[in-house]
């Protein structure tokens, strides 16, 4: 098989599962950092607390804030317990709503 061929569909199932199950385990015990829409914060908030909290660059902090305004919530990290808490902290003192849920 040449490196830019797919393998058959058994085979990608096979492997969506190994990359699922190698992923679960690299991030056991993580924890998702859930950044949700509300009525009360600007895309400015949004994107200032993802660029100092998080380290995006301002295009990636303003696609963050498009995809929350747009779906509802977005994904704003994966972190260690402890970081994950702390963040939802953060952002809630800057007015952003967030939660955290198991990654």
């Amino acid at each position: 098989m040449s490196p830019l061929s797919f393998p058959d569909l058994d085979n990608r199932e096979a492997l969506d599962g190994e990359l699922a199950d190698k992923l679960g385990r690299l991030f056991d015990g993580d924890l998702a950092v859930i950044i949700m829409d509300s009525d009360f914060t600007t895309f400015d908030e949004v994107e200032s607390a993802c660029m100092a909290l998080f380290a995006y660059t301002r295009p990636e902090a303003e696609a963050l804030s498009l995809r929350v305004h747009t779906t509802g919530e977005a994904l704003a990290a994966v972190l260690p317990e402890e970081p994950a808490r702390r963040s939802v902290r953060q952002l809630r003192r800057r007015n952003v709503l967030a939660r955290v849920e198991k990654a």
